[in-house]
């Protein structure tokens, strides 16, 4: 990280956050509507935020861009603003601190995709299994658990995804791996939390059933999961040099000489 005194490096995160939040704001007004939701640009400014400057910008500029969005822009209630907060931030923030890590401490990271193939590949194969032999509802415990075609698509499209991404990564070089990775894990994260949290928080804020709640989440799941391959996919392109353009004006670049020494390896 370049030489800063703690409050001026404390002015420049503010202000750093203030541009990344006002672009994440701008790139969420551009979407496709899809269903219950949007395809849209705000993800990507958020991930690019925690991979150029850390995490804790890139948690707060999704939390406040995508946050203000909701309110001012999407009209939506408390319900999905508060989520975005607090998802957008974890996102964010989960995505700076895995790329930090990995560059680092320059880890192999093949192993990482299997793993999360694995999860996925095992949930998509209980839940098919459940379906076809108890139904689209059943009962664990004293508690109905609701299955649907939607949660073992999805499933299954996550564990191809972290399949695909495997083999793309043999293709590019391990700057652009860990890249992947870190906006992998933490775009699929926001997927799952998304989902989990809006079932309690439709049924808590906005007055909906829970069986309303779930189904309605199960709805959003085609345009996050859109997004997040969209996101991935235009991040782990455009990165590099995006990093090498904007080092000399980031401030808050703690990366370059371990860069270095992984593009010249």
């Amino acid at each position: 990280m370049k030489n800063l005194s703690k409050s001026r490096k404390i002015t420049y995160q503010m202000i750093i956050i203030a541009v990344f939040s006002a672009l994440t704001f701008a790139g969420t007004c551009i979407f496709i509507p899809l269903g219950v939701s949007k395809v849209h640009l705000g993800n990507f400014v958020c991930i690019i935020a925690g991979l150029l400057c850390g995490g804790l910008v890139g948690g707060l500029s999704g939390a406040i861009g995508m946050g203000l969005n909701d309110i001012f822009y999407g009209g939506y209630g408390p319900d999905t603003y508060v989520r975005t907060f607090i998802v957008k931030f974890l996102m964010g923030f989960l995505v700076g601190f895995i790329f930090r890590y990995l560059v680092k401490k320059e880890k192999k990271v093949d192993w990482i995709y299997i793993a999360f193939f694995s999860v996925f590949a095992v949930l998509f194969t209980l839940f098919l299994i459940l379906y076809i032999t108890l139904g689209p509802v059943f009962k664990v415990g004293e508690k109905d658990f609701k299955n649907s075609l939607f949660l073992i698509i999805s499933s299954g499209v996550i564990a191809i995804f972290f399949l695909g991404a495997y083999i793309f990564s043999k293709k590019i070089n391990i700057l652009q791996r860990y890249v992947l990775i870190a906006a992998s894990i933490g775009c699929m994260f926001n997927v799952v939390l998304e989902f989990a949290l809006k079932i309690p928080f439709k049924v808590w804020m906005a007055d909906l059933t829970w069986e309303g709640a779930f189904y309605y989440s199960l709805a959003s799941l085609p345009s996050a999961l859109i997004t997040t391959i969209m996101t991935i996919a235009f991040v782990t392109l455009i990165y590099v040099p995006v990093y090498f353009a904007t080092r000399k004006f980031n401030q808050l670049d703690d990366l370059y000489q371990n860069i270095q020494n992984i593009t010249t390896m």
